[in-house]
């Protein structure tokens, strides 16, 4: 990339690029991308990594991406989720069951999802599973029409 376009790659390029090749169904070529790279992978590009071993139900790379999650964002819930996610999916129930306590072990909890939809012309933002917006009633009616 520097070479050929005289930039010099950034983590948000290398996650790019491991997020194109997982979703393209190739996780262990992300694998041994991550592997080579020239600096520390980082949050970005593990993230985009234990991303795709959840669509392809990769428990063994996904473990080692969340582990490496772990250590470098220990307060994050959702990368435990994630990781869960890729247990049930792999049918692996065993290890689903074990998440949620470890989770409660070190207080953790997954952040919760936010949405934003737009009402003519104004944007309004709530969270799942929350009733505090003004207008939320409204909202929820209006999302069941779509």
């Amino acid at each position: 990339m520097k070479k050929d376009c005289g930039i010099e790659p950034t983590m948000d390029h290398y996650g790019a690029m491991v997020d194109l090749l997982g979703r393209a169904g190739h996780p262990n070529e992300a694998w041994n991308f991550i592997q080579r790279m020239p600096i520390e992978p980082g949050i970005t590009v593990f993230g985009a990594m234990l991303g795709a071993c959840k669509i392809h139900k990769n428990v063994e790379l996904g473990k080692k991406a969340a582990n490496r999650l772990f250590e470098l964002n220990p307060d994050e819930g959702g990368n435990h989720v994630l990781l869960a996610n890729i247990y049930a999916a792999a049918s692996v129930w065993d290890k689903v069951a074990k998440v949620r306590p470890i989770m409660e072990e070190k207080g953790l909890q997954k952040s919760p999802g936010c949405s934003l939809l737009e009402l003519r012309n104004e944007v309004h933002s709530f969270y799942s599973g929350s009733s505090s917006h003004p207008q939320s009633r409204r909202i929820y009616a209006f999302l069941e029409t779509l």
